[in-house]
């Protein structure tokens, strides 16, 4: 027979030490990010390149789901939604890289380090492209044909009790 203090001990100790492990995780992770931006005061360098990734997250994350988006909507079943659909996600990735282009050439030209100056922490354009996704995927979604569940599924293939 198993000895289940030692198993049960074993365990609690494995446990301990991941938390602990995840709790010590995060304060290096803290400490690092802290010395990290302490580094944008001594090394000029740096602040741009952290500019430039601020900017960066925005832009690629919303063309990145349109694309995707748009890459999905092809197979939809019904062609007016997947046409309202196209249309919308070409329209939101348009103005998405457009903000791009203009934010970029907004910080060679100026350095500004204030995102108030870029397109793609505009409010109307984050709202929009959220509320967009949002709007489209609940149409998207009510057009489909209702999904089978599996009494349905098993009545149809005739597994009945």
């Amino acid at each position: 027979m198993e000895d289940r203090f030692s198993k049960y001990f074993h365990l609690t100790f494995n446990l301990f030490f991941t938390f602990l492990a995840f709790i010590v995780s995060l304060l290096l992770l803290m400490f690092g990010l802290r010395y990290a931006f302490g580094l944008l005061d001594y090394i000029p360098w740096f602040v741009y390149l952290f500019v430039i990734l601020i900017i960066l997250v925005p832009a690629t994350l919303f063309i990145t789901i349109f694309t995707i988006y748009i890459k999905r909507t092809k197979t939809h079943p019904s062609a007016a939604v997947r046409y309202i659909s196209q249309g919308f996600f070409a329209v939101a990735l348009l103005c998405w890289a457009a903000a791009f282009v203009m934010d970029m050439i907004t910080f060679f030209k100026t350095g500004s380090r204030a995102i108030d100056s870029y397109y793609s922490y505009n409010i109307f354009l984050l709202a929009a492209s959220v509320a967009g996704i949002f709007i489209i995927g609940v149409i998207q979604a009510l057009t489909y044909e209702k999904e089978k569940d599996w009494m349905e599924k098993r009545s149809e293939r005739g597994l009945e009790d």
